[in-house]
C-alpha cells in the first residue's frame, strides 16, 4: 500500500472518529472517553506515521538540530 493512500485513511479514520463522538456528545456526557481516545487517536498516527516513514526522509517540515 502506498503511504499516501494510507496516510489518507488514516486521516478518513480519525475524521469518521471525531464525527463519531460529536454527533454522540461524547464529549460532553463521558469527557475522560473523550480525551482517552483523543490520546489514542494521537498515540496511532504517530506510531503508524513513524513506523511507515523511509530512512532518509525528514518527517518534520524543520531539522530538530536548529
Amino acid at each position: 500500500m502506498k503511504r499516501s493512500l494510507l496516510y489518507w485513511l488514516l486521516w478518513a479514520g480519525i475524521l469518521a472518529t471525531l464525527a463519531y463522538l460529536g454527533y454522540a456528545k461524547v464529549h460532553v456526557r463521558e469527557f475522560i472517553v473523550f480525551i482517552t481516545v483523543l490520546l489514542g487517536l494521537a498515540v496511532v498516527s504517530v506510531a503508524i506515521i513513524l513506523a511507515t516513514y523511509r530512512k532518509g526522509d525528514r518527517i518534520t517540515r524543520e531539522p530538530f538540530d536548529t
